[in-house]
């Protein structure tokens, strides 16, 4: 069990921008020669990569943050479990509103899960180059 001190000191190291899942994704697009620009603050939830040319939002989330498999995780918090469950609800729910929203200015959204970047970028990304093949005229 970790100690108060050492989660504090966990949680003080996460970025909001340039983890692991992002860094394996944006380099897997430049070797694919995918154009690509990050952390798009002009869009409502700053996508992870946006793809402007095809009006493509892409989203890069952690299981923790983002509650991956969240009916059966919501149990695993041992600690200030009130804080943390309606933290990642909000989370949840936040990025429900930012897909929708985005769909709604004519952007395609793709979430992939941490799991998905690692185990199977490829896949990843030729759902982005699928995708990309589709372009929305305007």
């Amino acid at each position: 069990m970790k100690t108060k001190a050492q989660i504090c000191y966990n949680m003080t190291q996460v970025r909001a921008r340039g983890s692991l899942i992002e860094k394996l994704f944006a380099s897997a697009l430049r070797k694919r020669q995918i154009k690509f620009r990050g952390h798009a603050k002009n869009l409502i939830g700053c996508p992870d990569f946006v793809l402007p040319d095809s009006r493509i939002a892409v989203f890069c989330d952690s299981h923790f943050w983002h509650g991956y498999n969240w009916k059966n995780r919501r149990r695993d918090h041992k600690s200030n479990k009130k804080f943390w469950i309606k933290k990642i609800e909000a989370n949840i729910a936040r990025d429900k509103l930012v897909s929708r929203q985005l769909k709604t200015q004519g952007w395609k959204v793709l979430r992939f899960w941490e799991h998905q970047i690692k185990l199977n970028l490829s896949k990843c990304l030729d759902k982005v180059e699928d995708l990309s093949a589709t372009k929305t005229h305007k």
